[in-house]
């Protein structure tokens, strides 16, 4: 007679840190509600024009420094994407844009921002789909 030996459920795991995942977790959070946000900010209308201001070449100093320094290719596009915003915010002050076209501006680097803030949520996930595997 055969005996019958149930074969063991299989589990899910992870193939990371408890840490690394709750800081993914809560970036994903962060992450969904600024994209979410300044879509709904941009659609309204609620958003001023942002003026350029000292710490605005700062801003885009460590950002770009950051890109530069970073060895992560995903980082590196993420920070030049992100410096769009300063970066054209400073051109337009230097050439005396009208009031017209720095809000359009406004508006494109908004959606810029929106878009990979809602991209990164998207690579959070498909990190943790790597991540999860079945024991």
């Amino acid at each position: 007679m055969v005996e019958l030996v149930p074969e063991p459920k299989k589990h899910l795991a992870l193939d990371t840190d408890w840490a690394s995942a709750m800081v993914a977790v809560g970036s994903f959070l962060v992450f969904a509600f600024l994209g979410t946000g300044t879509i709904w900010m941009t659609l309204r209308g609620t958003l001023p024009v942002p003026k350029v201001e000292w710490s605005t070449p700062i801003l885009a100093a460590v950002i770009i420094y950051i890109a530069i320094r970073v060895p992560d290719k995903f980082i590196k596009v993420v920070c030049f994407v992100f410096v769009v915003g300063p970066v054209s915010r400073m051109l337009l002050w230097l050439v005396h844009a009208s009031a017209d076209t720095q809000l359009v501006n406004a508006i494109f680097t908004r959606w810029i921002d929106s878009g990979l803030y809602l991209s990164i949520c998207v690579y959070i996930l498909f990190w943790f789909k790597t991540k999860v595997t079945h024991v």
